[in-house]
């Protein structure tokens, strides 16, 4: 039987610790599914999948927990067959950059029941004014029995309080 484990990591980057990471999970018998990393703010974060034998779990997170200099947070999965499916779904958002947006988009959905399975966000300078933009892209999913024309009509309403453009795409 194996478990699933979701790792979230953050460390000083340094060169190796992607393969630190593997190997560990490796010798202990897991299996590195799916994830996201990256470099912000001079640290190295990520999010992590494993599957592990239920039998090597803990030995796994004690010995992900003893790599110098990585903080390391642990908690149980489930796995795909516990999981109900959803309509995924894309959402883009862009505007000029400003303090709420995220708050405001995301409350609006989450008043539809939708829920947020990936997020990634960047704010940079406009090609042409110079001003800064911001853009969000995110993968979203909810249950089939949701109206998507509800949903689009929620984000539109909230699109013109924000003043950002926003899309969503199958």
């Amino acid at each position: 039987m194996k478990g699933v484990l979701v790792l979230t990591i953050s460390g000083q980057d340094r060169a190796g610790l992607v393969e630190k990471l593997a190997d560990v999970i490796a010798e202990h018998g897991g299996n590195w599914e799916h994830c996201r990393m990256a470099h912000l703010a001079g640290r190295f974060v990520g999010l992590l999948e494993v599957t592990v034998p239920s039998n090597q779990q803990q030995n796994l997170e004690s010995a992900l927990r003893a790599i110098s200099d990585l903080d390391v947070m642990i908690a149980p999965g489930l796995a795909p067959s516990e999981m109900e499916p959803l309509r995924q779904f894309d959402l883009e958002v862009v505007g000029s950059d400003h303090p709420g947006i995220v708050r405001e988009v995301f409350k609006a959905l989450a008043q539809v029941s939708v829920n947020v399975e990936e997020l990634s966000t960047r704010a940079y300078s406009a090609p042409d004014s110079g001003g800064i933009l911001f853009e969000a892209k995110a993968r979203l999913a909810c249950s089939s029995v949701i109206d998507r024309d509800v949903i689009r009509n929620h984000l539109e309403k909230i699109a013109q309080d924000v003043l950002v453009d926003i899309r969503l795409h199958d």
